[in-house]
């Protein structure tokens, strides 16, 4: 079932290392299980940007970046309309959807107007959210796998936490322990706007690494967990000296960590789950997780690389980009 479309539509290319363009492509017919998306909003997701955008593997081992990058990537939190559903598609017409995880870069990405995705991909949220609450619901998702599994684990309320890293991940973070009923979280970066962000959304303090008062564990106010967003060895052993209980490895791993403490629980991350993302959507139709308050700039597709240049030079913390209001080729 298809409502009448156009037979191209704009999408975003990386083309090489600091360049990208706007490109037009067919308009694909959903197949089984397949829904298009008539795409409203998609959100940054830095590391992932950056990183293409600079021509570097994301992750250790990862063969060099190959250019052109696939069109619309790596868009992937995405909020939309559904506009077009395939045989065996469950999903409605005209229903609001979110990206719930990263298929993946093997098919054209949510920079665009358009999106074809596996409905197994998507999930239903309340039309009336802001697109600004909802469109980083992947993200959301990602860091709500590891605060369940140290909620499981370990146990969060009436306990004190610290959140290292105050970029988006460690924002999403700071208020799910808070949901979950944490006395106090405190967060840790070396960016001040960042700490200003933060303590307006609820920490209770923040502070910059290189002149924190945090006491070291074992001393009287240590906390009792923490979660780490920074994924580098000097950081991740900021935090295991200061915490006493547990401390959650949420970030991309960069380098070995030397394990300091044997008393101290190290919870890796769980993976990715439909779980996860029903808990996160929750959070935020509760008013418990605002994802808006990440969104630092909404541009069109053709902004993007003002846009990562903003990402890289820690001006943001998320970039919006709305395909679909301008600023396209048609």
């Amino acid at each position: 079932m298809t409502t009448e479309l156009p037979e191209t539509f704009a999408a975003l290319q990386i083309t090489g290392i600091h360049e990208s363009r706007v490109v037009r492509l067919p308009m694909p017919v959903p197949g089984e299980g397949q829904a298009l998306v008539r795409v409203k909003a998609v959100t940054t997701c830095p590391q992932w940007d950056m990183h293409i955008y600079n021509g570097k593997p994301m992750f250790v081992g990862q063969p060099p970046i190959a250019f052109p990058y696939p069109p619309g990537q790596p868009g992937h939190e995405m909020t939309g309309i559904v506009v077009a559903v395939g045989p065996g598609c469950s999903l409605q017409m005209g229903q609001t959807v979110c990206a719930w995880k990263d298929p993946g870069k093997s098919k054209p990405g949510c920079y665009a107007e358009y999106v074809l995705m596996q409905e197994e991909h998507l999930m239903a949220v309340p039309p009336e959210l802001p697109v600004e609450k909802v469109a980083s619901l992947e993200l959301a998702m990602c860091v709500s796998a590891s605060i369940m599994r140290l909620g499981s684990l370990i146990g969060i309320a009436g306990k004190s936490c610290i959140v290292n890293g105050l970029g988006s991940a460690g924002l999403i973070a700071m208020q799910l322990l808070l949901a979950e009923g944490a006395t106090q979280v405190i967060g840790v970066d070396p960016n001040a706007k960042r700490r200003e962000v933060a303590l307006a959304m609820g920490a209770k303090a923040a502070y910059d690494p290189a002149d924190s008062p945090l006491p070291l564990r074992r001393k009287p106010g240590a906390a009792h967990l923490a979660v780490d967003c920074v994924g580098y060895p000097e950081a991740v052993r900021f935090v295991m000296d200061r915490t006493n209980e547990a401390v959650s490895l949420f970030a991309v791993q960069r380098d070995d960590y030397v394990f300091r403490h044997g008393d101290l629980v190290l919870v890796g991350y769980p993976g990715h789950s439909r779980e996860a993302a029903d808990y996160a959507l929750n959070w935020i139709a509760q008013g418990k997780l605002d994802l808006s308050p990440l969104i630092s700039d909404r541009l069109p597709l053709t902004r993007y690389n003002e846009g990562v240049e903003r990402l890289m030079n820690q001006a943001a913390i998320k970039i919006c980009f709305v395909p679909n209001e301008g600023g396209e080729p048609r």
